[in-house]
């Protein structure tokens, strides 16, 4: 079972559409650089513990009390300051790592990180990660320098290189929680607009009482929804009393070992992303305008070009609603969450519906374009698959509207529709005639209706493939169709003249 299936239903569509919308952060703790090699907080402080003969026995279940002990001694009978204490703890560190551990989930990690990360390491293996080409923020920083376009690590509680920084022990910890400094309200604000992920972390890190005891104290209720992923390992007296403890305050518990979270996660998430949930949150601000569209559409109500334009009135919502007018095209099932029905057996809505879901579109297209060329080629594929491949099309009483749509729309040359659409208007147009048996008149009187929608390259490719070795060679046939396509206003002289000599064969 996916580790992701432990959370509730709410806090799962939570999570994935934190993810959609890129709201979220990743917090960083001691055992996520445990799979890298580094040794454990416990590990730091036993080694410390024996590079200064400390003479007691060192009790590290609460290693923020055993660090200041270890350091307490050092600088009453070591003649150490807190500067030498933190260089000890960092060199200790360091000593510690095991050469070439690397689990194998690093590029999911990578894929999966946010533009803002904060840790309470110490190492530098986030770093190493991204190659150092990250923005790398630390605690004491004088002058903090933010990246607004590339990824922020923002390491609280220092840095191995920089001694100074370090917060390792209870009254160095303490400070910590009483600095008004940039990072901490970096923190608040983070906690306050987006979901935490934390990585790495036990439930009996002090760093998650911190939060507990602080940061969500302060926010209250109203902050987003935070996902802890505890290691395997963990004693289930312990999870079920975080559990207890959290479950007022919209933090979820998910155990797991890091790879396996990220590798259902990304499952989960791919899945998602093509759910109507994900479609809902993604177009929640034009929710209610587009049920207006969509409602006169179900309702039979005709849908008129300046009520559209008017419903979406810019430039910015015009293109929003195409992107979401054209995926309800390529998964109907949105539709059916609007309230329309699908006909049986192809699942797909109506002619009528998707004509006036397609002309819809192209009214905003024409004002302010597309919103990027991949929806201008998705919304090409829906009316070929919806208005060329279904059974419909070649009925006489439903064949109109269908082919009306392919002849709408103008893929380029290198559009991988371009010569399957051409390919399907010669089959149509074979098939069209007007007062001739067997020959569908509605697609011939469209066609000559609409001549003026052939350009130049949907001419030329015509030609080029009537020719011997093409597609579709020319047939006796094709004479009329022929006639009637010289009269496209876009129809050059030299077009007019190969069409003739088809004709004269």
């Amino acid at each position: 079972m996916s580790c992701i299936e432990q959370l509730q239903e709410e806090a799962k569509t939570s999570l994935f559409a934190s993810l959609f919308n890129e709201n979220y952060f990743l917090w960083i703790g001691s055992g996520f650089s445990y799979n890298f090699g580094f040794g454990s907080w416990e590990d730091v402080l036993h080694k410390i513990s024996e590079k200064i003969d400390y003479p007691l026995e060192l009790d590290v279940t609460n290693p923020l009390k055993a660090a200041e002990l270890l350091c307490s001694y050092a600088v009453n009978h070591l003649e150490y300051d807190e500067y030498k204490f933190n260089s000890l703890v960092s060199s200790s560190l360091l000593e510690l790592k095991k050469d070439g551990v690397k689990p194998d989930w690093v590029r999911r990690f990578r894929a999966f990180s946010p533009k803002t990360i904060v840790t309470t390491n110490w190492d530098d293996q986030l770093e190493s990660i991204f190659d150092d080409l990250v923005n790398v923020v630390v605690r004491k920083d004088k002058s903090p320098q933010v990246s607004n376009k590339g990824r922020n690590i923002f390491k609280i509680h220092g840095d191995v290189g920089r001694p100074a920084s370090i917060v390792v022990t209870q009254s160095q910890y303490f400070s910590f929680q009483r600095e008004d400094t940039y990072l901490n309200r970096k923190i608040y604000t983070l906690f306050s607009e987006a979901s935490p992920v934390f990585l790495g972390y036990s439930l009996t890190d002090p760093n998650i009482s911190f939060l507990y005891d602080e940061v969500y104290a302060h926010l209250g209720e109203d902050k987003p929804p935070a996902f802890m992923v505890v290691h395997p390992s963990v004693k289930d007296e312990v999870l079920e009393e975080s559990k207890l403890l959290f479950q007022n305050k919209n933090i979820h518990i998910i155990k797991a070992e890091i790879g396996e979270f990220l590798e259902d996660l990304s499952v989960e998430y791919r899945e998602y992303k093509k759910s109507t949930k994900r479609f809902f949150v993604e177009h929640a601000n034009i929710k209610e305008r587009l049920v207006e569209i969509i409602d006169s559409i179900i309702e039979k109500n005709p849908v008129k070009q300046k009520a559209v334009l008017k419903i979406f009135n810019n430039k910015e919502s015009r293109q929003q609603a195409v992107k979401a007018l054209v995926e309800v095209l390529d998964n109907q099932n949105i539709y059916k969450e609007f309230g329309g029905d699908l006909l049986s057996p192809e699942n797909r809505m109506s002619y009528r519906e998707i004509d006036q879901i397609v002309e819809t579109i192209i009214w905003m297209t024409n004002k302010n374009g597309y919103p990027s060329p991949e929806v201008k080629e998705q919304f090409y594929d829906s009316v070929m698959e919806l208005c060329a491949k279904s059974d419909g099309v070649w009925d006489f009483y439903s064949a109109r509207k269908p082919f009306t749509n392919i002849l709408r729309i103008s893929p380029r040359l290198e559009s991988k529709i371009f010569e399957d659409r051409i390919d399907h208007i010669v089959s149509i147009l074979r098939w069209s005639g007007r007062g001739q048996l067997g020959k569908c008149w509605a697609t011939w009187d469209e066609y000559c209706s609409r001549l003026d929608w052939f350009n130049g390259h949907d001419i030329d490719e015509i030609l080029t493939e009537l020719k011997d070795g093409g597609r579709f060679p020319y047939r006796d046939s094709d004479r009329n169709w022929l006639e009637m396509l010289k009269k496209s206003k876009n129809s050059t002289k030299a077009q007019r003249k190969k069409i003739d000599a088809f004709i004269e064969i």
